[in-house]
C-alpha cells in the first residue's frame, strides 16, 4: 500500500540528536547536517561470491558496518524493475517499469534499455526517485549512472547526472563521484548514485559458478577498496553513509532445461510483452482462454497465472502495462521458441525468476555514521531502501510502498 511515514519528524528530530556528539572537522557541514548518503549498485551480485572469493575489502566494508543476512529483491528479479524500485520505494506493480524492454499499448511505444533516449521520456517512470525527492526539498544529488537517472520528473534531475556510456571507465566514475561529494569542492553533495555492471555481465556469460564471474568479483574488490581511498583522500571516511546494494542474483542455465512455448500455444494467437524467464503474454482478441487453459494442461516446469489471479506478494497485478497472462518458469528453467533455441541456445546465466529463489537474493550492507558496526542483520526488501535513504538525508519521503520500521534495525540508534 502507498504511504508516507507519519512519525518522519519524529524520527528525524531522533537521528539530528545521535548526530549532536559526532565529529565533523573534515567537513564544512554544522553538527545539525545530516551525513551525505552514498547508493552503490553492483548489478548481479550475491552473497556467495564473497564468501566463496578472497574479498579483503569487502570483508572490511561489512566488518565496519552492518549486512543483511540477503536482499530480496522485487518481482520479477529483473534489472530496471529493481533499480527503480530501489530508487522509488515502489513495488512494479506501482511504477511501471515491468521488464528490461516491453512495449506499451497505450504509449504505441517500446521502453528498452538498450535505446537510452527512450529513457529520457518522464512518461515511462511511475512514482518519484530518492534523487528528486532530495531536490525539490533543498539537497545536492548527483547521479554517475542509475536506470532513470537521465530523466526529467516535474522539471527536475539531479544537480549532476551522466547518460549511460560502459565504456567510461569504472575507476573514472569513482573519481567522479569523489569528486561531487568532497567537502572542499563545487558541488558538495549530499546524496548519489553509483553503478557498475560488469559482474552481471559475467554472470550472463559464464554462468553464476564460473571463473569469469570470480575474477569480475576480485575485480569489483579491488575497484571498492579504490572508492574507499579516494573518500579518505577527500576526508569523507567517517562522515558518509554508503549503501552497498545489488539489483538481483543470478541462476545457472543449461539447454537441458527448457520450455518450447511454441509447443504449447499457437504464438500467432498472441503477443510477446517479455519471453523469459517471466513469459508476459497478451493473448489477441478472444484468444486469452484459449491460450490459458492450453498453458495451464502442459503446466510443468512452469507457473501460469491470469494477471489478476498472480499471488499478492508478487505485487504485479495492478498496472495496465502487465499482460493478462503471466508465465514463470522453475528456476534455472529457460522459456523459448525453437527456432530462437536452434540458432541462439540458451545462455550461461539468468535472473528474473521469482523473487523468493535463493538463487535470485541479493547483497545488502552498509556502513556510516548511521548504521552499526559489526553486525549482521536478517533480511529485507528492497523496496524498503528508499525510506531509509530519506530518513538518513532527513528529507520527507514521497508516497511509496516501503517501511522505516522494517530498516530501523541496520541502524546505530
Amino acid at each position: 500500500m502507498l504511504r508516507k511515514n507519519a512519525l518522519y519528524l519524529l524520527t528525524a528530530l531522533v537521528f539530528v540528536l545521535s548526530l549532536n556528539g559526532c565529529e565533523n572537522s573534515d567537513s564544512d557541514r554544522t553538527e545539525a547536517e545530516p551525513a551525505p548518503v552514498l547508493l552503490i549498485s553492483v548489478d548481479g551480485f550475491m552473497n556467495k561470491y564473497i564468501d566463496r572469493n578472497e574479498t579483503p575489502n569487502f570483508d572490511e566494508f561489512i566488518s565496519e558496518g552492518v549486512q543483511a543476512e540477503y536482499l530480496i529483491p522485487v518481482f520479477p528479479t529483473k534489472t530496471f524493475p529493481n533499480h527503480w524500485s530501489l530508487a522509488t520505494g515502489l513495488y512494479v506493480e506501482n511504477h511501471g517499469i515491468i521488464s528490461n524492454s516491453f512495449y506499451d499499448y497505450e504509449l504505441e511505444e517500446r521502453f528498452s534499455y538498450g535505446a537510452p533516449d527512450g529513457q529520457h521520456d518522464e512518461r515511462w517512470w511511475g512514482g518519484e526517485p530518492i534523487w528528486v525527492t532530495a531536490e525539490k526539498q533543498g539537497k545536492t544529488s548527483v547521479n554517475f549512472f542509475w536506470p532513470g537517472s537521465e530523466a526529467t520528473f516535474v522539471g527536475l534531475q539531479s544537480t549532476k547526472w551522466v547518460d549511460y556510456d560502459g565504456s567510461i571507465p569504472d575507476s573514472t566514475r569513482i573519481d567522479s563521484i569523489a569528486a561531487w561529494f568532497d567537502p572542499a569542492g563545487d558541488v558538495q553533495a549530499d546524496f548519489g548514485t553509483l553503478y557498475f555492471s560488469f559482474v552481471d555481465s559475467r554472470g550472463h556469460s559464464y554462468g553464476p559458478d564460473s571463473p569469469e564471474v570470480d575474477e569480475a568479483v576480485v575485480q569489483m574488490d579491488g575497484l571498492l577498496g579504490y572508492f574507499l581511498e579516494k573518500l579518505d583522500e577527500v576526508g569523507l571516511s567517517d562522515n558518509i553513509n554508503i549503501l552497498l546494494v545489488s539489483d538481483h542474483g543470478m541462476a545457472a542455465q543449461s539447454e537441458e532445461k527448457v520450455i518450447f512455448l511454441d509447443e504449447i500455444i499457437n504464438l500467432d494467437d498472441v503477443d510477446m510483452v517479455d519471453y523469459t524467464p517471466v513469459a508476459m503474454i497478451k493473448p489477441h482478441e478472444g484468444k486469452t482462454d484459449e491460450v490459458y487453459r492450453a498453458l495451464k494442461e502442459n503446466e510443468e516446469n512452469y507457473r501460469v497465472f491470469l494477471r489478476d489471479e498472480l499471488p499478492e506478494r508478487f505485487h504485479f497485478s495492478n498496472h495496465y502495462r502487465i499482460p493478462e497472462i503471466i508465465m514463470i518458469a522453475d528456476n534455472q528453467f529457460t522459456i523459448t521458441n525453437r527456432e530462437y533455441f536452434e540458432e541462439r541456445g540458451v545462455v550461461p546465466g539468468m535472473h528474473g525468476f521469482d523473487n523468493f529463489e535463493p538463487d535470485m537474493h541479493t547483497f545488502f550492507a552498509a556502513k556510516g555514521p548511521a548504521f552499526k558496526s559489526g553486525a549482521i542483520e536478517g533480511p529485507v526488501e528492497s523496496v524498503h531502501m528508499y525510506e531509509l535513504m530519506a530518513y538518513l538525508l532527513q528529507i520527507e519521503p514521497a508516497e511509496n510502498d516501503g517501511s522505516l520500521d522494517e530498516v530501523r534495525k541496520f541502524l546505530n540508534q
